[in-house]
């Protein structure tokens, strides 16, 4: 999937933001699919439709300085090998955390979702 889509995800729950990064990720265990944007001022998060990039709703939106990542992303090896899935934990507003694996695509793709990480790292500023 190409960034212009990511965008044109995330462009119906932004208002008068500055689009900083749009990722793709799976959540949990790699069953659902989202979209998550960071602004100027918030992090989005845009429920999305498993095989392609489609706008499914707005699951959440929390102000940028509320919201913080796990100190390290984890990396998953099988056999001393990188599988292309890295698992960053995510504290929201309110307290609660979840997992996501900002992969670009579902198979392989992992210097992708190495850049992916690093993207998110640098624009989220906060660590739990």
């Amino acid at each position: 999937m190409s960034e212009s889509e990511l965008k044109r995800v995330l462009h119906p729950h932004l208002r008068k933001e500055t689009l900083k990064v749009a990722l793709s990720g799976y959540l949990g265990a790699g069953f659902r699919r989202a979209v998550l944007g960071v602004t100027d001022r918030r992090v989005l998060l845009v429920k999305s439709a498993y095989w392609s990039v489609r706008d499914k709703g707005l699951l959440w939106a929390d102000p940028l300085d509320e919201v913080s990542l796990a100190d390290r992303p984890l990396e998953f090896y099988v056999n001393g090998a990188y599988t292309g899935n890295t698992y960053v934990r995510i504290r929201r507003a309110d307290g609660s955390t979840f997992r996501l694996n900002p992969r670009t695509n579902f198979i392989g793709g992992s210097d992708g979702t190495r850049r992916s990480v690093e993207t998110l790292y640098s624009s989220v500023k906060g660590r739990f």
